[in-house]
């Protein structure tokens, strides 16, 4: 039950399976069915085997798309299904993996500092830029001076 990024699909099988059980509660020919179905979102959860927070959440998602009194008629395309994510590789704030280029920049802000000046990220892309033939841009340079932990 740790799985709660379900798919579009699970989403509108949990809405339909809460809306079926809180018909049958509201049914007041059937009084034995509808006490047993008071419960509706935990027996919602039992049944489609997932939390019950879950199915709030599906539910509150569902009735915000839903279209007034009919609660099934949602539309196919009310529920979302989560986005795949994707780790890209930032090749200008990754430095080589030797440290070496990590120590230039180490040794380039202590140098400013030597000299009295105060090192701004466009002065350190310069001295980058020079030295190691660094191609990235002012936005990388303050990226790996955080990952340095300069502040």
């Amino acid at each position: 039950m740790a799985y709660q990024n379900t798919q579009s699909q699970m989403k509108k099988v949990i809405f339909h399976v809460y809306n079926y059980f809180k018909t049958l509660a509201g049914d007041k020919g059937k009084p034995g069915i509808s006490n047993f179905f008071l419960k509706t979102r935990e027996m919602t959860a039992e049944a489609c085997g997932v939390s019950l927070a879950h199915v709030k959440r599906v539910c509150a998602e569902g009735k915000k798309f839903s279209m007034g009194e009919n609660r099934l008629a949602a539309e196919p395309s009310s529920f979302k299904s989560p986005r795949k994510s994707y780790k890209r590789a930032k090749p200008m704030t990754n430095l080589r993996v030797d440290d070496v280029d990590n120590e230039v920049v180490r040794k380039i802000v202590h140098s400013f500092y030597d000299n009295g000046q105060y090192p701004t990220s466009a002065k350190i892309l310069g001295a980058l830029r020079e030295q190691i033939n660094y191609s990235g841009s002012q936005w990388s340079v303050q990226h790996i001076l955080r990952n340095l932990n300069f502040k």
